[in-house]
């Protein structure tokens, strides 16, 4: 095969995986549901990184902001206040969830537990593709801690506020048709309490079944709060959720 083809192999398989964690560790982790948690704090000298996961994703992230709408991180000083003296009480965790800007970034442990899945991979490509198809693999599996550190923060700002304040490089990526799409997938996430549309890292949601369709309701809210919109708005949305 051609050097273009290990590429493109390398770039789809790294594509493929990272999309599928990111689904599956978001789901069963970052959203994990109750049960799970209860399960977890069982033992929390096994499962502290996971409890800490879940807490700073979804009871800061989900819960404790963005509780006016998904734009709108806090509604006034006093909560933004209040929440940072609680998270201070927390110490270490506590801080860090404060350094990434309120669970909006990958930050310390939480990035471990988000990439320790796609560690393994990295020498299974090693020594099972071309040195070349190997760093093109790398690239795509990075996605995941790279789209939630540098992209998910913007998911939460008016599309137009985006564009004016990104670096030019992620600005042009939002724009694209892929971001739109992100933009809208990361707004049905939240506004259904991260049951489903788990990807940032498009893809592996569809295939598990774990995508709910905007409905017209949504795209009202969500042209209230400046994301972008589908480009053919006409078409009747499906209202059913799947899986």
């Amino acid at each position: 095969m051609s050097d273009l083809i290990h590429v493109l192999l390398g770039l789809v398989l790294g594509y493929v995986i990272a999309s599928y964690i990111e689904s599956f560790m978001h789901e069963y982790v970052s959203d994990a549901r109750p049960k799970a948690v209860r399960f977890w704090q069982r033992a929390p000298w096994l499962f502290r990184p996971l409890i800490n996961t879940h807490f700073s994703h979804h009871t800061i992230h989900h819960v404790r902001t963005f509780r006016g709408d998904h734009v709108t991180q806090f509604r006034d000083e006093e909560e933004k206040t209040k929440l940072t003296e609680e998270l201070l009480q927390r110490g270490k965790h506590g801080v860090t969830i404060i350094k990434g800007a309120f669970a909006t970034k990958l930050h310390g442990e939480g990035a471990f537990v988000f990439v320790s899945p796609l560690v393994i991979f990295f020498p299974l490509f090693y020594f099972t593709l071309k040195p070349i198809a190997f760093l093109a693999g790398c690239v795509t599996l990075l996605l995941p801690p790279f789209m939630s550190h540098f992209v998910h923060p913007y998911l939460h700002r008016p599309f137009e506020e985006g564009q004016r304040t990104a670096p030019r490089w992620l600005a042009w990526f939002l724009r694209t048709r892929y971001g739109r799409a992100i933009y809208r997938n990361h707004f049905l996430h939240h506004r259904y309490g991260g049951v489903s549309n788990f990807n940032l890292v498009l893809g592996a949601d569809y295939v598990r079944r774990r995508t709910r369709p905007y409905t017209s309701k949504d795209l009202e809210v969500m042209a209230r709060i400046g994301m972008p919109l589908p480009e053919d708005t006409a078409t009747p949305p499906v209202e059913a959720v799947r899986g």
